[in-house]
Formats: structure tokens, C-alpha cells, sequence
């Protein structure tokens, strides 16, 4: 397995291209026994489950890290013709906008023996690509800092615009993140889209830093760069179980859960379409689904026969917000235009 820095897709297409040409394949079935793959996640969880696929299929996974909206920039200057295969994690509105706009291979449902199992309320109807997970948004704060100012974390999302939290609160600006995005329809969604904008002007002017990438968030409040933030729960228990000082709540007026997915990119490298096949295939098995159990990580998984993490939140204690994902797809672009004119425009946030 090799983590792909950012900087290198042109050399990898350079490199794919002579793989193309070489008619020395390893692959037993015409493939060249690699896989090429678009992620999001945290470097720790993608080595860790691409670790296991490897070792499931014999299949060699070269991965690139990016942002929920930079592989959606990169699927649309790709054009069609893409140096990765497969599109893995992510929520699933950016899955749902990269399906209108055709940019993803219909899965092949032959092999897929859990499709049928996958909960109903995950599933969008004739979508190409998967549901793979959920993860519920949580509050992460700062155990030091919370005892130092003597504040209590904040449990609804009122609490977020306290003046207790003026210049200590972080967030991925929802242009460029899955998870900023999933926190503002959200509120969208159950606040209404008025009332929401202006609960995000106040919320505004408690944020000290809007960033690019939601995951790494959660290691800046760990070492209490702020003293608050939202983040996915699966990449806060990893932090706190490291011995990071994250204290974790979750809102009571409304929990917004990320249903995330995985899919075949269309136009990826032609020698991987049957690796990319087996990868489908794969996470959608009992054995890939238990992938998130097996390697101590905290993913929910999406059918009811695989083992659910041990310390995990469970979804059934929660008040989760009812909220629409293929709703937040289609208002997608007129949610962020109005962020960026009213709040923030995507160019000011920081890559931290």
C-alpha cells in the first residue's frame, strides 16, 4: 500500500499510462493487480482498511488524500478520464452531486451479497454508488481549556453561540468539507434556511479559524488551539484514545448523522476496472464490513450481520436530526454560494 502525496497525480498518471502499456500484468485476470483510490479519510483509518484489503484480495492500493470537495473539483476536471479507480468515504451528498453529473460507474450488483442488507434509510434509489457507513457530527472540546475558563461543553447547538466561545471554535468551511458541509444543511434543515444563516452569522463570530479539511480539526482542539469544534465521532475516539484531552457531547436539539459511501469512478484507469469491481464487492461483505470492528476504529457499519465497534456511539440513545441527504445534494451549490456571500467565501479558510 502507498499513500499518494497530493503534488504526484500527474507522475502517477505518467506511470499508469506505461502500466497500460506493459503486457507483463500481474494480475491472473488482465488486471495489473492495483488499485488506484480517491479518500477523504484520515490517513490512520485508510491505512488501516486498505491494509485489510490488501491482505483480502492480494490487491495493491495506491491512495491519494483528499478533501470531500477536492476530489469533487478533481472528478470535474478529469473530465472523464481519471487516474483513480475508486472513490472511498465521503458523504453522501457528495456521492449523490457526482452521480448527477455522471461521474461515477454503476456498481455491479452480481457479487454483492449484503446489498439487500444495507439500511433502507441509507440507501438512495438506482444510485451507482454504495452506502459503506455512518458517523454521527459531534461537539469536541478541550478538557484543559473547558476547566481553565471554566466553561461547560456545549450539548445543543444554542450552546455553540455562548460568548464563552468568542475566537475558540473550528470548523471546516462547508465548500470545501464534507463535514462543514454536513454541519450547514443540517441546520438548514431543521432550523429552516432564514433562521439558519442567521444563527450562522452569530456562530461566525465565535469561529477562530475556518479550514479545508474537516478531519485534522479534531488534533487541533486535542492540543487546545481552540476550545471547541464539530467533528465526526469516528475521528475524535481515536484522538481521545491516544490520551488527547477531547471531551465529547453531542447536541440533544438534533444529532446530524453522515451516511458515507464508496464508488467506481468512471473513466478510471482501464486495467483496474476488475480490481475496482472486487473493491465494490469487498466493502459491501460481511468480512468488509467488519473491517471497521477489526481494526479498532470507530465507523458505524451499514448492515445489521456486522460487528459494530466496540465503544462506538450507538445511533438508537440519540435524538438524530430528521434530515434529507439527497435534499442537501440537490441545494448543494445555492447553500455554499450563500455561505460564501454571507459568511465566508471557501478562499479564506485555512488548510490546517
Amino acid at each position: 500500500m502507498k499513500k499518494v502525496l497530493t503534488f504526484i497525480p500527474i507522475i502517477c498518471a505518467l506511470m499508469l499510462v506505461a502500466c497500460g502499456n506493459d503486457d507483463t500484468s500481474s494480475g491472473d485476470d488482465g488486471s495489473n493487480g492495483k488499485l488506484t483510490m480517491y479518500t477523504p479519510m484520515p490517513e490512520e483509518n485508510a491505512e488501516a482498511y486498505v491494509s485489510k484489503f490488501e491482505e483480502d484480495t492480494g490487491i495493491e492500493v495506491d491512495y491519494t488524500r483528499l478533501s470531500t470537495g477536492e476530489i469533487l473539483s478533481k472528478l470535474k476536471a478529469e473530465e472523464g478520464s481519471s487516474d483513480a479507480s475508486i472513490w472511498f468515504a465521503g458523504p453522501s451528498d457528495s456521492f449523490i452531486e457526482a452521480d448527477e453529473e455522471g461521474f461515477l460507474e454503476k456498481y455491479d450488483t452480481d457479487n454483492l451479497d449484503n446489498l439487500d442488507k444495507i439500511d433502507e434509510n441509507a440507501m438512495v434509489e438506482d444510485a451507482s454508488w454504495l452506502p459503506i457507513y455512518q458517523g454521527p457530527i459531534a461537539f469536541a472540546s478541550n478538557e484543559e481549556w473547558l476547566e481553565e475558563n471554566g466553561v461547560e461543553a456545549p450539548t445543543s447547538w444554542e450552546d455553540l453561540l455562548k460568548p464563552e466561545f468568542e475566537n475558540n471554535i473550528m470548523l471546516a468551511h462547508p465548500g470545501a468539507s464534507g463535514t462543514g458541509y454536513q454541519f450547514v444543511s443540517t441546520l438548514v434543515q431543521i432550523m429552516g434556511e432564514e433562521e439558519a444563516f442567521d444563527y450562522l452569522k452569530k456562530f461566525d463570530e465565535n469561529v477562530k479559524q475556518w479550514t479545508k479539511g474537516g478531519s485534522a480539526n479534531a488534533q487541533f482542539i486535542g492540543i487546545g488551539e481552540v476550545g471547541t469544534g464539530l467533528a465526526f465521532a469516528q475521528d475524535l475516539l481515536p484522538l481521545k484514545e491516544e490520551g488527547y484531552p477531547i471531551k465529547i457531547t453531542y447536541p440533544e436539539d438534533g444529532v446530524s448523522v453522515a451516511v458515507e459511501g464508496a464508488a467506481k469512478i468512471k473513466g478510471g484507469p482501464e486495467q483496474e476496472k476488475e480490481n475496482a469491481t472486487k473493491f465494490m464487492n469487498w466493502i459491501n461483505s460481511v468480512e468488509g464490513q467488519n473491517v471497521y470492528a477489526d481494526t479498532g476504529y470507530y465507523h458505524l457499519p451499514v448492515i445489521s450481520d456486522a460487528n459494530i465497534p466496540e465503544g462506538a456511539p450507538d445511533l438508537n440513545e440519540f435524538n438524530v436530526a430528521d434530515t434529507d441527504n439527497i435534499w442537501a445534494s440537490e441545494h448543494r451549490d445555492e447553500i455554499v454560494d450563500k455561505f460564501e456571500r454571507q459568511i465566508e467565501s471557501e478562499e479564506e479558510a485555512s488548510d490546517g
